[in-house]
């Protein structure tokens, strides 16, 4: 299930699905937009498709995790 967070609200997400085991967390920002500023994957696994690429790329996710 993909679900539209903000940074702030990340936390909150990430405890309220801890049961379900390692999170996704897919960053679509831009290549040059990455290079800027990072996010540190502590409690979640980090995948990072630019947002363009995302309906091409949707089946290299785990569909049985939250995203």
């Amino acid at each position: 299930m993909l679900t539209q967070i903000t940074p702030a609200q990340l936390s909150d997400w990430a405890a309220q699905h801890a049961s379900t085991g390692p999170l996704i967390v897919l960053d679509v920002r831009e290549p040059w937009e990455l290079q800027t500023a990072s996010v540190k994957p502590v409690g979640f696994e980090l995948v990072t498709i630019p947002m363009q690429g995302v309906p091409a790329r949707l089946s290299e996710l785990d569909r049985t995790r939250p995203v």
